[in-house]
């Protein structure tokens, strides 16, 4: 079984980009609306998905299991 995890740029980039909407959803969306809510819970699942993947012990995307003996 092989974990296959993105390059640590493009992790840090992802996370970049989730930063970015949170910052967006803050200056542009009325905090009692649940559209903010779940917008802000989009960019939060991004940030925490990229940092897990690139920096966590077992981060990764996806499991590769080989069948070959």
């Amino acid at each position: 079984m092989a974990r296959i995890r993105p390059s640590k740029p493009a992790a840090v980039f992802g996370t970049v980009v989730g930063v970015a909407l949170l910052v967006f959803g803050l200056l542009n969306f009325p905090l009692d609306r649940p559209f903010f809510w779940l917008w802000f819970a989009v960019g939060l699942g991004i940030v925490v998905f990229n940092l897990w993947a690139a920096f966590g012990k077992n981060g990764a995307t996806e499991i590769v299991e080989d069948d070959r003996r």
